[in-house]
């Protein structure tokens, strides 16, 4: 019965004690023959993950705000609703994840006798861990999250009657005969109170409150408190005076919103636009029309550049058989922009730019094949 076993080598892939001729072909070719027995691998391909932060800055209009100037002297108010976005922080990381492009077929050999035993660990998912022994198993998946954070904007409110009471002195002439007798009496009305006249109310309470801090602090109090009193008193009323104050101001907050997008490095397109930025709308699909565009772009640095063209020759000569495909990472300038301008700027190692070749198809034993770049770690050649 034909035994093929599906491995991706994502993990850290090792094959132990193999003294017969093997034939690895990549995947796709015409050379892998119909009645095979083996396994699959893959080489890794990097991804980097952007992180964007965000500022929302929300600013709400105090109901007093018109009166700060006159009754306060307060002249950095906020006059009107808005909200605001900012860029805060860009973080690249990379990890690495099985390249579509890069599997390869083990193929075992035909006769019994040339076989000999490997010793594989799989995880849950089918994921190569380790060979030979349990203790090379090395877990290494990234959980990727989005923290989306909001926050919700109070006015804090403060005692302050929206009516108040009007007494009217009302008086009655009566007329009897030649002689007029007045009567008078007095009546009670209730009315509301205009916008002005809460204002000067909390306005004049603020005044109080900084006439009593005044007097704590400077000794005017009769009473001789000790100092964690005098404190506590202080700042309940600093508190209360904060939360008068913001009914003139407005209110201010900040919360952080982090987007998270993935980058696939392309060598035949290194460059990729992520999202749009807007400070008034903050983070915006990649097909807005709104907003400036926020790009990723890999730049080769052509450290492997000497070997492409002899590997080139080794991989257009006639073999009849292959060994392990392995490859050789190159590293890479990765630039953030947005609008144009460049906001970050770092190195990374990133597979798809570096050069893919192979082992001999000689006898071999503890072949060592790195899980986060697809290079040799270790090999015995004999």
């Amino acid at each position: 019965m034909i035994k093929k076993v599906f491995l991706s080598a994502l993990l850290l892939f090792s094959v132990a004690g193999i003294k017969a001729q093997i034939n690895v072909s990549k995947v796709g070719s015409a050379a892998i023959p119909a009645e095979s027995e083996g396994l699959f691998y893959a080489l890794p391909q990097t991804v980097i993950q952007v992180d964007i932060i965000v500022n929302k800055i929300q600013k709400v209009k105090g109901p007093f705000a018109e009166y700060a100037d006159q009754m306060l002297g307060l002249l950095q108010v906020t006059t009107v609703n808005s909200t605001e976005y900012e860029l805060r922080d860009i973080r690249l990381t990379s990890y690495n994840e099985p390249d579509p492009s890069e599997y390869y077929f083990i193929q075992m050999p035909e006769k019994q006798k040339d076989r000999k035993a490997i010793e594989l660990f799989l995880s849950d998912d089918g994921v190569i861990s380790g060979v030979g022994s349990l203790s090379q198993a090395n877990t290494n998946k990234k959980q990727q999250s989005i923290d989306l954070s909001t926050s919700r904007i109070d006015m804090p409110e403060v005692t302050n009657p929206s009516v108040f009471e009007r007494t009217d002195t009302v008086i009655k002439r009566i007329s009897l005969d030649s002689t007029i007798i007045e009567q008078k009496f007095f009546r009670k009305t209730s009315a509301a109170k205009s916008t002005e006249q809460k204002a000067r109310e909390a306005s004049e309470f603020i005044l109080k409150l900084d006439e009593s801090m005044y007097n704590l602090i400077n000794g005017y109090q009769e009473v001789n408190y000790e100092k964690g009193t005098m404190e506590f008193m202080y700042n309940q009323m600093n508190s209360m005076k904060q939360d008068y104050l913001e009914l003139f101001k407005g209110v201010n907050n900040t919360s952080n919103e982090t987007f998270t997008f993935y980058f696939v490095v392309d060598k035949s397109n290194p460059t990729e636009t992520l999202c749009r930025f807007s400070i008034s709308k903050g983070i915006l699909p990649k097909n807005s029309t709104f907003g400036d565009f926020v790009q990723i772009q890999a730049i080769s640095l052509y450290k492997t550049g000497a070997l492409k063209p002899e590997i080139e020759k080794l991989n257009a000569g006639q073999r009849s058989s292959h060994g392990l495909y392995y490859r050789i990472p190159d590293k890479a300038d990765v630039v953030v922009r947005v609008g144009g301008q460049v906001k970050l700027e770092t190195q990374f190692i990133v597979n798809q730019f570096g050069v893919v070749t192979f082992l001999p198809a000689s006898s071999l034993r503890n072949i060592g094949i790195d899980n986060n770049t697809g290079t040799l770690r270790r090999v015995v050649l004999e």
